[in-house]
């Protein structure tokens, strides 16, 4: 291609740009960036062009979503084992156990600012996640080697005598794990989502369904392996967790691999090379002191009080903070939803232990029925989302994910309630020699209900989530938006450990004196009234989120928000009829209120 094609191309890519976001000419700083982007990506931009608006598989996605299952292989495979490592190795009770786990997944899902940051700051997603990788395995191969007994010493007995391993055994290599999950995690699916073009939706709204899917397989898969090793294994005379570690360090490594062999076929976002988070910052902080400071008049004139600082900072970078904080306001409620599901791998995991096991399966097996539902769900849903499209039902991506929220409001309420059944039917006289129950208490199987309904929540929401954070905000700010959704879920367990420390020696929430606590599998048993404080609070954090997508947020696309996926009809229509376009009608709202009908 000649230097005047490309300068005639970059010229038209420009003035797309600002027509679609209404913005002010882009700056030198922009334009730099743009002329960039093309010229790394000029040779599979023209590959992804011959693939039109229906491309759902272009060839970097075959290195990228294998490393999703790796990394979620992993990292399922070894997260679900924290609960009972920690009460039966380290020996914490069970309500110390599920605020060291919640603050564990404090770490993973707040270390996703750093990943963000120094992703589309400095390094690039691709050596951003290459590098944290390293740092991710390292830390799962130290779990292993530090879950060796007595390699660290012990630091005494527990009242069956058994010999308890350090805490720093344990924390150490997770403090590793949880900067390399973290770091990585809104860098790789923010990284999927770039491999495709702007008018390639169809292709994204796919790969985000397909990138979930991955992660609830790995899990399924590990997650069914690893509970049943540890609780049928003993290696250097104790319950192995060496070999179940050491195995998904493994996967996870030769996952790292093959994503890093995908340079030549992955699309480049340019990181912008000075630090983005304070350029956000700078421009919110000017934006509003020249907003405080102006005449009623200069204000009228602006639509959002961040244009104040566009002579400073430029027209794009103003754009792209405005919709990176109209996000961060949406999703702000979520961070409840999260202090709820988590409890799923600690506290689900205790009730359970209180029960008798279903078909003889450990708890931390049991519940993959949530990731086997998953699997099912997700695409279940799309043809759902799309029949109610078809009959002019508009059930838009916050309207997915609301109700997904109160499903899950729903499902912990149904725990709490099971709870007073577990309490009252558990006997400390039918336990067999590793503490679980024999026959007289209740079944395990009595979880179904809440696992069903906590995985159509979860289906309901979380993709939709990733969805969101990602197509609403600008390309330089994909990987904070995203990393903003896992810091959601951080808050979440922050907000679950605080209260769990403030409510940890209250009797009215958590039991440790009775007969029944003393010879519970976990030292201690969580009180009904535990499950229904927490209900009680994601109750309101729902109300909150359905009311600000309803009354405040406004999309930056609004056609976005439905599926845009073709349904088999469709497909089998064009490969009978070329000659007929695609034609997948979605109901969206324009600004005037008037409903409009947008063909894909």
């Amino acid at each position: 291609m000649s230097k005047e094609a490309d300068e005639l191309g970059l010229a038209v890519a420009t003035e797309k740009i600002e027509q679609e976001h209404g913005v002010e000419p882009l700056t030198e700083k922009d334009l730099q960036l743009l002329k960039l982007e093309q010229e790394l990506n000029q040779k599979l931009d023209s590959e992804l062009e011959k693939g039109g608006e229906n491309l759902l598989w272009p060839k970097a996605l075959y290195f990228i979503i294998p490393n999703e299952f790796g990394e979620r292989f992993n990292y399922y495979g070894v997260r679900p084992l924290f609960a009972k490592y920690l009460t039966r190795m380290v020996g914490v009770t069970s309500a110390q156990g599920a605020i060291y786990v919640s603050y564990f997944n404090a770490m993973a899902y707040v270390f996703p600012l750093g990943g963000a940051a120094l992703s589309d700051s400095f390094l690039g997603k691709y050596w951003t996640i290459v590098s944290l990788s390293v740092v991710y395995a390292l830390g799962v191969i130290l779990l292993a080697i530090f879950a060796i007994p007595g390699l660290l010493g012990y630091t005494g007995v527990d009242d069956k005598g058994v010999q308890l391993l350090p805490l720093i055994s344990w924390f150490v290599p997770v403090v590793m794990i949880a900067i390399g999950t973290g770091g990585i995690k809104p860098c790789v699916s923010s990284h999927g989502g770039d491999q495709f073009l702007s008018h390639q939706r169809k292709g994204m709204d796919f790969f985000f369904s397909i990138f979930y899917i991955s992660i609830n397989i790995g899990a399924l898969i590990s997650g069914s392996i690893t509970p049943i090793w540890v609780q049928n294994t003993e290696c250097f005379g104790r319950t192995c967790y060496f070999y179940p570690y050491i195995m998904c360090a493994s996967v996870f490594t030769v996952a790292a691999l093959v994503f890093a062999l995908g340079k030549p076929f992955y699309r480049i976002v340019p990181p912008r090379g000075q630090f983005l988070p304070w350029l956000a910052l700078k421009t919110a902080l000017i934006g509003g002191y020249k907003y405080i400071n102006a005449p009623p008049a200069e204000r009228k004139s602006k639509k959002h009080y961040l244009e104040f600082a566009t002579e400073d900072m430029g027209a794009d970078l103003v754009e792209e903070t405005k919709l990176l904080g109209n996000v961060l306001f949406a999703i702000l409620p979520t961070m409840f939803y999260w202090m709820v599901y988590d409890q799923g791998s600690d506290e689900w995991y205790y009730q359970y232990d209180l029960m008798t096991p279903a078909s003889g399966l450990p708890a931390e097996t049991f519940s993959n029925i949530n990731s086997l539902l998953i699997i099912i769900m997700v695409p279940a849903l799309v043809p759902l989302y799309r029949w109610l499209e078809a009959k002019n039902i508009r059930l838009s991506i916050l309207g997915r994910m609301t109700i997904g929220f109160g499903l899950m409001c729903v499902a912990f309420l149904i725990s709490g309630i099971l709870q007073i059944y577990v309490i009252d039917a558990f006997d400390p006289t039918d336990l067999d020699d590793k503490g679980y129950c024999k026959s007289k208490c209740l079944s395990g199987w009595w979880q179904i209900p809440q696992w069903f309904i906590l995985s159509l929540g979860e289906a309901m929401l979380s993709p939709e989530g990733l969805k969101f954070t990602y197509m609403n905000v600008g390309k330089q700010m994909r990987a904070q938006s995203l990393s903003f959704w896992s810091l959601m879920i951080s808050l979440g367990n922050i907000i679950t450990a605080q209260v769990g420390v403030g409510i940890e020696k209250n009797s009215m929430f958590n039991d440790y004196d009775s007969v029944k606590a003393k010879s519970s599998p976990d030292n201690g048993i969580s009180l009904p009234a535990k499950y229904f404080l927490f209900t009680g609070l994601a109750i309101i954090a729902n109300i909150w989120f359905w009311a600000w997508g309803l009354f405040v947020f406004e999309f930056k696309d609004q056609n976005s928000t439905m599926t845009g996926l073709e349904g088999w009809r469709d497909r089998h229509r064009r490969a009978k009829h070329p000659e007929i376009e695609a034609t997948v009608e979605v109901t969206g709202i324009v600004d005037d209120g008037k409903k409009v009908e947008a063909t894909a």
